[in-house]
């Protein structure tokens, strides 16, 4: 079966993604939500390869959370602490209001090697949103809005995932808004692909060089991309992708540790 991958270095993929990561408008996904889940003529299969696998839980420090952020339990061991009652906890599906604001919740959330069986990490970071700290256990982030990345690669085929965290739901949306002004101006077209989270949005194009598939979307307060680069262009393969993100930033919204791995086709 296809796989297609990101084959970006990591100034251009930042430089590309900052200015896709708006383009999943409200125009565009309500759009989409009747389109089928896969599009593009050509487009193979997902790789069986990283059919499957469930996160280990990362290690955590303990601290009490802010009302309405989503915190590691106590010793690391647990599950994340979810925000108290009536501070916006969220369901798997909804659009949720609860915040991502620690760097081991984020950590958590990006898929690893389990969940991308097959597949090879090459580099995971977490930084502050203005990307002037990386989030290390010496100097961990809590509290600020968080930028979190991580990429995979199979031989030439390479995907990258990244989450922005934001401090409210509406600061998500108005995140969208601010950069899917820019999304025209670059080299993509839009692709019709069923929505992901809140809202989304697929697009196909020049990815360094090399024909590429990304979707952006929100999902409350997160907002996520994951692009593929590599290989025969995949839409189907970009969205299992991106529909595993989705699910585990929302069983991070409602409290639980992330775990969901690649679902059937």
């Amino acid at each position: 079966m296809g796989k297609v991958g990101l084959r970006v270095a990591a100034g251009v993929a930042v430089g590309v993604l900052v200015g896709v990561l708006g383009g999943c408008a409200s125009d565009g996904s309500e759009a989409a939500k009747g389109a089928a889940g896969s599009a593009s003529s050509g487009s193979s299969s997902a790789p069986s390869a990283s059919a499957a696998g469930n996160v280990s839980a990362a290690a955590a420090a303990a601290s009490a959370p802010a009302p309405g952020v989503v915190t590691p339990s106590a010793g690391g061991t647990g599950a994340p602490v979810p925000p108290p009652a009536g501070a916006g906890a969220g369901t798997p599906g909804a659009d949720s209001e609860a915040v991502l604001l620690d760097d081991k919740v984020v950590l958590q959330v990006l898929p690893d090697v389990k969940a991308m069986a097959g597949w090879e990490e090459e580099k995971r970071r977490v930084d502050t949103a203005d990307h002037a700290t990386t989030c290390t256990a010496k100097a961990p982030c809590t509290g600020k809005p968080l930028s979190g990345s991580v990429r995979f690669s199979s031989g030439d085929l390479v995907t990258r995932f990244m989450v922005d965290t934001l401090p409210t739901r509406d600061a998500a949306k108005d995140r969208l808004k601010e950069t899917c002004a820019s999304y025209g101006s670059g080299p993509f077209k839009t692709v019709g692909v069923a929505v992901l989270g809140s809202e989304s949005q697929a697009f196909q194009g020049q990815l360094a060089g090399s024909e590429g598939v990304g979707i952006v979307l929100r999902s409350g307060t997160v907002v996520a991309s994951v692009t593929t680069e590599g290989g025969p262009v995949d839409v189907v393969a970009t969205r299992r992708f991106a529909a595993m993100l989705v699910k585990r930033i929302e069983q991070a919204q409602a409290g639980r540790t992330p775990d969901a791995g690649l679902g059937p086709i």
